[in-house]
């Protein structure tokens, strides 16, 4: 995430935060997130070298449909032999309409990552699609990425993925969730397909609401990759976050 990127980041959400004042308290909100978890694990894989992370975040809603918004946590890449990049922060954006009652959420988002080795490229985008559908206390859902550009040697990749979460009560619940990343590398064989790399992770976790703004969260973690070392090995991570 270079200086301008930034910038220009600043800009629009002071603009959008000025514009919730000029317009319609209704069609404007902005809400702000803060935690911390004992590992940031993201598809399976720990982002800190298995160590305790925090991180933060911001989002605009527009008529509780269309949406920006930016999220930034400390990581540590050192297992693939990255000992520069510290931080990530992501840019997103997308549109959340209802359909016959289902939920989807169509996006974009970008991982940037600050001091990143010269040469080394870690930041990448994405676009998604995301789908949920509300049965009483449970909730069904699918999502697929994809990025066209993989950080490092690799090409195209994609993620699709299966969740599930149920009400207990009014302030626990409980969730699970499989999905599968696959990976083509630039690496071509005589036979002209792309090396491919990829896995199935899955958590399944309970979640405390202990007010409106406070939840905390127990998950397990796990990969089919545990031979690609011990960063995509099985692990139980606890957080909690605050939203205001």
């Amino acid at each position: 995430m270079n200086h301008v990127s930034s910038l220009a980041l600043a800009v629009l959400l002071a603009g959008a935060a000025t514009q919730t004042h000029a317009q319609d308290a209704s069609a404007w909100q902005a809400t702000f997130n803060a935690g911390a978890q004992s590992d940031y694990v993201f598809r399976g894989i720990s982002q800190t070298n298995e160590r305790p992370s925090g991180f933060a975040g911001a989002d605009v809603t527009y008529d509780k449909q269309w949406y920006l918004g930016a999220w930034t946590s400390n990581i540590d890449f050192s297992p693939s032999g990255d000992t520069r990049t510290s931080q990530e922060i992501d840019l997103y954006g997308g549109w959340r309409p209802t359909v016959a009652g289902i939920n989807f959420d169509l996006g974009y988002i970008y991982y940037g990552y600050r001091h990143q080795p010269r040469g080394l490229r870690e930041s990448y985008a994405e676009t998604y699609l995301r789908a949920s559908r509300i049965f009483g206390p449970v909730t069904l859902g699918v999502a697929a990425y994809h990025s066209p550009n993989f950080p490092g040697i690799s090409r195209r990749a994609t993620y699709g993925e299966a969740n599930i979460s149920y009400a207990i009560d009014a302030t626990w619940r409980a969730s699970a969730a499989w999905g599968r990343q696959s990976i083509a590398h630039a690496t071509v064989h005589e036979d002209g397909s792309a090396s491919r790399f990829a896995y199935n992770t899955w958590n399944l976790g309970l979640t405390w609401a202990i007010n409106d703004h406070t939840s905390l969260d127990l998950r397990y973690w796990d990969t089919s990759a545990h031979g690609s070392g011990d960063i995509y090995g099985s692990r139980v991570v606890a957080g909690v976050k605050a939203t205001f």
